[in-house]
């Protein structure tokens, strides 16, 4: 009876528990997509708008993945105005046209709009027409305004547009929760206005929220309308250079123009010292040929930035070597396996244990072939071995899922959540444990799923212990968007290592509790792998206090991990 009442308020104690561990994770796993993710967005840009006294400047960061980017100009006429591109013909990222209008967008997640089709139609692409006819048809922000609410729209955007003129009006478009979208307007006078990879009427549509970057530029901004100083470019090309981006995609161009003026200063892969200036006038009059931007600047200027992109896409040849490296173990190990003593036995255990933990498999299979025997240690091995297959697979899952979700839209913390601890745990309770060890021992699937639960929850924590500290700092180190987009094989295969070798360490706390497992007669994997006796599992009355360890030491490599990315994004 004491017992039973003990371990009523255990299960009480230990739901508690669960629950505060997963609001830590999502802490955790914020953190975590928030520090290199936050910092590397596949399509970034930072855009501001800045007024004091009579003095008006526009600038944005290009942030991407290319090594370089293109420059031409369109001429105006007696029925369009002249514009100055960055970007490319079909896809111009900043504008500046021969009335002081000028251009940039922050890259969003698709969001349906209205297409309002009883209005007047347009025609062409996205940015081909929509974005160019507007800054050859518009001198001002106001114009602007009237010309969107007057013309129909596509039925979806995938960013938001910035637009300035040279009397400090500026305005944000953007999708709204309607579907109907908002204008944000820069206040008149002395000011600021930014936008960089959230929306800035909608935060749940983007990339990221809060963004560092936005953050910084508002601190900065704010700063320069404070102080007593005139306001000059190389104050607004400080703040870019603030919030530039050197990772997974990095600052390509940079563009700071004085609306007032009509003049621009251009800088190429972040090196800020060294603009090209331009004046707009002149160039509108006499343009120079259309051409790649890394052109117009000197000889050191492009062989730096050439410098620059060789190290940014390093990564990217690391993570072949490691894949390339890791398949090649993984085709050994399987011809090793087959090659053994005793090849037949327990090869529907060993050939997926082979293809998901490789060489670490191989290891283990030897380590069991030295007695005639069964020792407890060579069983606690292949109950170990077995409870770290579905940890890895379902964790690799988790990470492709999430990040490329965080690319393409974002994720809620609660689904990163779900995705870490949840589908290891689910996985390999309904998908592996259950139905082949039920078979295995020739018992209910449904009453056996039950009684495993106990087993799984303790032996997944106890992994993801181990995984958390090693995947949550090691994975964002060999993120490069160019590899994301598309995913990358290899870059798969240097995740699942990085996983396997967090495994390794929560393997161990895992083979500590199997061998207490072990020599208290509870067997599962040892016997799906060809041994003899009968699949066992231990119940919530034998386990709780390893509940509890498996809890702590999850716990512990959240904390672990969570306090690694801090100190490395600091």
């Amino acid at each position: 009876m004491t017992i039973f009442i003990n371990v009523s308020r255990l299960k009480l104690i230990l739901f508690c528990t669960f629950t505060i561990t997963v609001l830590f994770i999502k802490d955790g796993l914020n953190a975590m997509a928030y520090s290199d993710y936050s910092r590397s967005e596949p399509s970034g840009c930072t855009v501001i708008t800045i007024s004091k006294g009579e003095i008006v400047f526009f600038a944005g960061n290009d942030d991407y993945i290319n090594p370089d980017s293109w420059y031409f100009v369109e001429q105006g006429d007696s029925s369009k105005y002249g514009v100055i591109w960055i970007g490319t013909p079909d896809n111009p990222q900043q504008g500046v046209n021969e009335r002081g209008l000028a251009y940039d967008a922050n890259g969003l997640p698709r969001y349906e709009v209205n297409p309002h089709t009883e209005r007047t139609p347009f025609g062409g692409e996205y940015y081909h027409h929509y974005i160019m006819q507007i800054m050859h048809e518009c001198s001002t922000v106001e114009e602007v305004i009237i010309w969107a609410n007057n013309h129909q729209r596509f039925p979806y955007m995938h960013d938001q547009l910035h637009f300035a003129d040279k009397t400090g009006d500026a305005v944000i478009m953007s999708a709204g929760k309607d579907g109907e979208m908002v204008f944000t307007r820069k206040t008149p006078g002395d000011g600021f206005l930014v936008s960089s990879n959230f929306n800035v009427a909608n935060p749940s549509n983007g990339f990221n929220y809060p963004c560092w970057r936005y953050d910084k530029a508002n601190e900065l901004l704010g700063q320069l309308i404070a102080k007593k100083e005139h306001l000059s470019y190389k104050d607004v090309t400080n703040v870019m250079d603030a919030v530039h981006q050197e990772g997974a995609s990095w600052t390509l161009e940079t563009m700071v123009v004085d609306l007032v003026n009509g003049v621009m200063y251009l800088y190429y892969f972040y090196q800020y010292d060294n603009p090209v200036i331009i004046n707009v006038k002149d160039e509108l009059a006499n343009p120079r040929e259309a051409g790649p931007l890394s052109i117009f600047f000197p000889e050191d200027v492009q062989q730096e930035a050439a410098e620059r992109y060789k190290q940014l896409t390093k990564t990217s040849g690391r993570n072949i070597i490691i894949g390339v490296s890791w398949s090649v173990l993984i085709v050994i190990s399987m011809v090793l396996l087959f090659i053994l003593p005793t090849p037949g036995k327990g090869l529907r255990f060993w050939i997926p244990a082979v293809i998901a933990l490789g060489p670490v498999a191989l290891l283990a299979k030897l380590l069991t072939l030295n007695s005639s025997k069964t020792s407890i240690w060579q069983n606690s091995i292949i109950e170990t071995t077995g409870n770290l297959v579905p940890v890895v697979i379902s964790y690799l899952v988790a990470i492709i899922v999430m990040i490329l979700k965080m690319i393409s839209g974002g994720v809620s913390q609660l689904t990163q959540a779900f995705f870490f601890l949840g589908l290891p745990l689910l996985t390999s309770w309904i998908i592996f444990h259950s139905p082949f060890l039920a078979q295995a021992g020739k018992k209910n699937f449904f009453r056996f799923l039950l009684q495993r639960f106990p087993q799984v929850l303790v032996t997944t924590f106890l992994i993801l212990g181990g995984i958390f500290p090693f995947s949550m700092v090691l994975v964002n180190k060999t993120i490069t968007m160019s590899q994301i987009m598309p995913l990358s094989p290899w870059l798969v295969l240097t995740w699942l290592v990085i996983v396997i070798a967090g495994s390794l360490f929560g393997g161990l706390f895992a083979l500590f509790y199997e061998i207490w497992a072990v020599k208290r007669g509870y067997q599962a994997w040892h016997v799906f792998a060809g041994g003899e006796g009968e699949v066992t599992t231990p119940g919530w009355r034998k386990i709780w206090w390893w509940m509890i360890i498996s809890i702590l030491i999850l716990f512990a490599g959240l904390i672990t991990g969570v306090i690694l990315i801090k100190v490395i994004a600091s």
